[in-house]
């Protein structure tokens, strides 16, 4: 999947098209059958926003050496994040939109820096609540950061960053899921 972005977004740069969109997410084998073995109860997925106080153009978009990279369909990256559950989670039979547990986010941080010649680096991070009705049983902020090597060639550099910056909605979702405090809020309560 990575390498169809990573050919989608070098065409983009070549042909001098401005916009080059995320594609859509596809849950891991690992995500998905570590989910199934979780003992999770199925979850509803809520309202995913930008957080109070976090800038606009947060939720719009991000850029790699000058190249805007949207999130896919028109949807806001907060957006982007809530789809990206709710597949993994259906993937996994762990979805269901009338449970009584939901979960809610928001979008704290979402950066992507591929202006430098040698490196670059992404930071995606939410809070993330466990609603059982009016009550909040988990509540945390989950940070994803990564840096890598980048190349001088922007044909290079550029697919190469947003390939990384798309790992790490995935990357986010499964240090949520491997949370021991997501499980147990998560887990139904034993009679």
């Amino acid at each position: 999947m990575f390498r169809l972005l990573a050919v989608a977004a070098l065409s983009t740069v070549l042909c001098g098209c401005v916009t080059v969109k995320v594609g859509d997410h596809q849950p891991s084998l690992d995500t998905v059958s570590g989910l199934r073995d979780s003992g999770i109860t199925p979850l509803n997925v809520e309202d995913f926003k930008l957080a109070p106080g976090a800038k606009p153009e947060t939720d719009k978009g991000v850029s790699a050496r000058g190249t805007p990279v949207n999130p896919p369909q028109g949807q806001t990256f907060s957006a982007y994040l809530r789809n990206s559950m709710i597949t993994d989670l259906k993937s996994a039979g762990k979805y269901d939109a009338q449970s009584p547990l939901s979960v809610q986010a928001e979008l704290t941080a979402n950066e992507l820096h591929a202006a430098g010649i040698s490196r670059a680096s992404a930071v995606l991070a939410a809070r993330f609540r466990v609603m059982r009705g009016d009550q909040a049983v988990y509540d945390k902020v989950l940070k994803q950061e990564q840096s890598w090597e980048s190349s001088f060639m922007g044909a290079v550099a550029i697919p190469d960053a947003i390939n990384h910056y798309s790992e790490q909605y995935s990357a986010l979702l499964a240090q949520l899921y491997a949370d021991n405090d997501f499980r147990q809020a998560c887990t139904p309560p034993a009679h």
